[in-house]
């Protein structure tokens, strides 16, 4: 089954929002595949092929591995001599303008949320494990989120429930009152599970995946 028909089971269901908790990694800044010259992007297009050929890119949607594999197999390939293969490769990718990695949309989306009165939030994987803190630093838009949760060395990671359990207990509000946006359908089905209501963002379709978001906060 594909990415898009797995995303059409997830439904967002509708509770009284308090906070929008966002994944950064593929939401807020671009994918690797979105940033990538050609020859780095070789023959792995992850959610950018329209024919599924990227067997590993499904394993991972599949939860038989998870994303930080995927890149750290993915990277190994261009950096194999390097000691931390997709640390190598996601800096040397996202070393441009803070313009150039964030997303417009979800830029103009936090300021909308603010004008509803509504807290913005963030849950990552792999923030501080992909991006030095020099990166981290001039990022203006991390301190849009209170909080930004990182989970790279926490020892779990998205989907675990542990993983949203941890979020709802920094968040101090009941998972009801969440919808939680991300790229990746196992964390958007973890989410769920979780009592969130979830919201798949498809990087191929940025205002089709921020207006379904928008229905989940009616």
């Amino acid at each position: 089954m594909s990415s898009r028909s797995l995303a059409e089971e997830v439904a967002p269901s509708r509770n009284q929002v308090q906070v929008v908790l966002f994944d950064f990694g593929g939401v807020v800044i671009r994918t690797p595949f979105e940033l990538a010259s050609h020859e780095h992007g070789r023959d792995w297009m992850g959610p950018f092929d329209p024919d599924n050929n990227d067997e590993l890119w499904e394993l991972s949607q599949s939860g038989e591995i998870t994303e930080r594999d995927y890149w750290h197999r993915r990277a190994a390939e261009l950096h194999p001599d390097s000691e931390d293969p997709t640390f190598t490769f996601m800096r040397t990718l996202y070393e441009r303008p803070e313009d150039v990695v964030v997303r417009p949309e979800i830029v103009a989306l936090i300021d909308e949320l603010g004008h509803r009165e509504l807290r913005v939030a963030a849950l990552t994987n792999d923030l501080a494990k992909f991006h030095p803190q020099e990166w981290r630093d001039r990022m203006t838009v991390i301190q849009r989120f209170d909080p930004l949760i990182d989970l790279s060395h926490a020892g779990v990671l998205k989907p675990q429930p542990e993983a949203f359990e941890r979020a709802i207990a920094e968040l101090g509000v009941p998972a009801s009152a969440v919808v939680f946006l991300d790229d990746q359908l196992p964390n958007v089905e973890g989410a769920t599970a979780a009592g969130m209501t979830a919201v798949w963002f498809d990087p191929t379709q940025v205002e089709e995946s921020l207006e379904r978001l928008r229905a989940a906060l009616v």
